[in-house]
């Protein structure tokens, strides 16, 4: 691992950590820690999610003083990793922002010396990175977005395009200047630390995975204050391009449900006008993966539990309903 950078060299610097979510991936976690503790983070917080391939063990073997491990000995998702790990953050370490990412994502050089040189006033309460693959192209899933329910003409624009997405253009990425987004992932996301402990709180654990992070972004545009999509902030993310369902097909229901959730709380009463679409983008997904064992019942739990907004539904259940268990 590389040395505690010197303290001279974050004096008068806003103090930032890094939050990191683990699971079963040490050699991708090495590599993100490699890159990450070469900056001037004030503290590293790995929250180790139940791994099984030796995390526990080499963690247990490194030295530098700013790494925090919290160990969890059942898996809650990312969503539960990282309210864990921002929990833990804000009252463990000394911080003014937060910044989180996965274990297969990490800042690239300068990355935390060109948020740090931002001025940015009370009213920003988020920072949103641009994030590529390592080839250099721009990583589609990592994308910021735009609310196309903010008014009755952007909804009607929404519903004439073919391409019905609400990630901004690939070309906001060559600007120089920032971007007002309403809503952006976990990787390369940066929160006002004093939020987590105040008005905007923790990720909503029991989300288990997908849409969390956007979510919890809607969170605080909905308390009134900006974020911000910086491109010359560059994060790296070395993850597959598609999700398969081979051996976690339970990761179906998720994606139904906490989709019709966070579609519910953006759109408002335009959810209902929308909802077809929502429909027909499920169907889409059942028919792709129609040879999936279990696929139905999973996606029929899913839109059942987003209309209830019930999230209440244990993943040890939603496990054993894809025949996982």
């Amino acid at each position: 691992m590389p040395p505690q950078p010197a303290p001279s060299a974050r004096q008068n610097l806003c103090k930032v950590t890094a939050v990191i979510v683990t699971c079963n991936r040490l050699p991708m976690l090495k590599t993100v820690l490699e890159h990450t503790l070469a900056q001037n983070f004030s503290a590293v917080v790995v929250v180790n999610n139940a791994s099984q391939d030796g995390t526990r063990d080499w963690l247990k073997t490194q030295t530098d003083p700013r790494l925090h491990c919290v160990h969890e000995t059942v898996n809650s998702g990312g969503a539960g990793g990282f309210a864990r790990g921002m929990d833990y953050a804000v009252r463990q370490t000394d911080c003014d922002w937060l910044v989180c990412f996965d274990d297969d994502a990490w800042p690239q050089p300068d990355a935390l010396r060109i948020f740090q040189s931002l001025p940015l006033p009370p009213t920003v309460g988020g920072v949103a990175a641009a994030v590529y693959f390592p080839n250099g192209t721009v990583c589609d899933m990592n994308r910021p977005g735009l609310n196309p329910f903010a008014s009755i003409g952007k909804f009607g624009r929404l519903l004439k395009s073919r391409r019905r997405t609400f990630a901004i253009d690939p070309a906001a990425y060559q600007q120089t200047k920032p971007l007002p987004v309403d809503y952006a992932s976990f990787v390369g996301f940066f929160v006002r630390a004093a939020l987590v402990r105040g008005p905007l709180g923790l990720p909503q654990k029991d989300l288990f995975i997908y849409a969390d992070d956007i979510l919890y972004a809607w969170k605080l545009r909905c308390l009134g204050l900006k974020i911000l999509f910086v491109p010359s902030i560059r994060f790296s993310h070395d993850c597959k391009i598609t999700v398969s369902f081979a051996r976690n097909r339970w990761k179906i229901y998720y994606i139904v449900r906490n989709r019709i959730l966070f579609y519910k709380k953006i759109a408002g009463w335009l959810f209902l006008p929308f909802a077809p679409l929502l429909l027909l983008s499920t169907l889409k997904l059942y028919w792709k993966n129609r040879t999936t064992p279990h696929i139905g019942r999973l996606i029929l739990a899913g839109l059942q539990d987003g209309l209830r907004n019930d999230t209440t539904r244990a993943h040890t259940n939603i496990v054993t309903l894809a025949g996982e268990s």
